[in-house]
């Protein structure tokens, strides 16, 4: 019954996570299949404008919304349940910045040459099944056996939902979440890397 060992309190981050991963990869990397099937894309490929830019305007839009949705979900876990952030806000925004990237990263390869949104979905769907599972957003991922849990704390949502877990119930700082967050700048960068050379106007 105390705050910060409650089950609202394990769970709120981990629907913040949840809520993170889905709207990159629905607001980003559907859109851009979308716009693919449409023949929307090849206009650019005339354009200036290069892919680096392209998918850098997406994840910018994306940032906009991000304090929306992380701000109106803690605010409503304050009000509704009394759910306390104990950490420090900006420590909360830079993990879920840092997990934005990541997601916005998957989105963006999965995006990168898929040109329908029928296989798009599919995709998305196979790539965020295992962490639907496995990442503890629900319910802890020590219940699965022992040597499942590193290759469980590589995945970006178990990171995104142990950094803000630790932010939000026990008060920790950047430092000490600096494990989960770099495991979210690996995915990052690796995916956006990838996401740059396969990706394709037409």
């Amino acid at each position: 019954a105390e705050r910060g060992g409650r089950y609202i309190d394990f769970l709120l981050p981990g629907l913040i996570g949840m809520n993170i991963m889905g709207s990159c990869m629905l607001g980003m990397g559907y859109a851009i299949v979308d716009a693919r099937r449409r023949k929307l894309l090849k206009r650019f490929a005339v354009t200036p404008m290069n892919r680096a830019h392209f998918l850098l305007a997406f994840f910018l839009s994306r940032l906009i919304f991000l304090v929306l949705e992380v701000a109106l979900l803690l605010a409503c876990g304050w009000l509704v349940f009394g759910v306390d952030v104990q950490g420090a806000a900006a420590a909360v925004m830079g993990i879920s910045l840092l997990g934005t990237g990541a997601f916005s990263g998957l989105a963006f390869l999965i995006a990168s040459r898929t040109e329908s949104t029928e296989a798009a979905s599919g995709w998305m769907n196979l790539v965020q099944l295992p962490m639907w599972l496995l990442s503890g957003s629900f319910f802890a991922y020590g219940r699965f056996p022992d040597f499942l849990h590193p290759f469980i704390r590589l995945l970006p949502l178990t990171a995104i939902n142990d950094g803000l877990r630790l932010i939000v119930n026990e008060g920790a700082s950047v430092a000490a979440v600096a494990p989960q967050a770099a495991v979210l700048a690996a995915w990052a960068a690796v995916s956006f890397a990838l996401a740059y050379r396969l990706f394709k106007w037409q």
